[in-house]
């Protein structure tokens, strides 16, 4: 009798163990998607960057990278705020686009503004590097 219980017992807890392990995987993969929706509607292309530019759209460039990566090249008429330095004293008078070298610290300091209370802030997909790919304007260093 117990001979038969127990496997019946294992097989149990086997879909048990299963069906928990699913809904767990289930849970995760709906988070990431819903952080990527996130993202991607706090993000602009370099094209459209250019393109809100090139219309006149009032916009406040933030470049978080280091000031020796700056000087070597950067967006025109950009700030300078490197990201262990943000204090987001600047962030007045148009749609902040906030860029680093390739994206990383950008998220970065959307995260630290965000924080501080500031909304309504875009990332630049890509950064600098994605910029200069897509032929926009530099300031090189000299």
């Amino acid at each position: 009798m117990y001979g038969k219980a127990k496997p019946l017992i294992m097989l149990s807890m086997k879909n048990n163990i299963i069906r928990y392990a699913s809904m767990s995987l289930l849970a995760i993969f709906v988070l990431i998607g819903v952080a990527a929706y996130a993202s991607a509607s706090e993000r602009v292309t370099a094209n459209e960057l250019k393109a809100m530019l090139d219309a006149g759209e009032a916009v406040v460039l933030v470049d978080v990278r280091t000031p020796s990566e700056h000087s070597e090249a950067h967006i025109p008429g950009s700030v300078l705020m490197p990201l262990d330095t943000l204090d987001g004293a600047m962030l007045v008078g148009g749609r902040v686009v906030v860029y680093c070298r390739s994206g990383k610290r950008s998220l970065r300091a959307m995260e630290i503004f965000k924080a501080k209370g500031y909304t309504g802030l875009v990332d630049l997909d890509g950064g600098i590097m994605a910029w200069i790919a897509a032929g926009g304007t530099v300031v090189p260093g000299e």
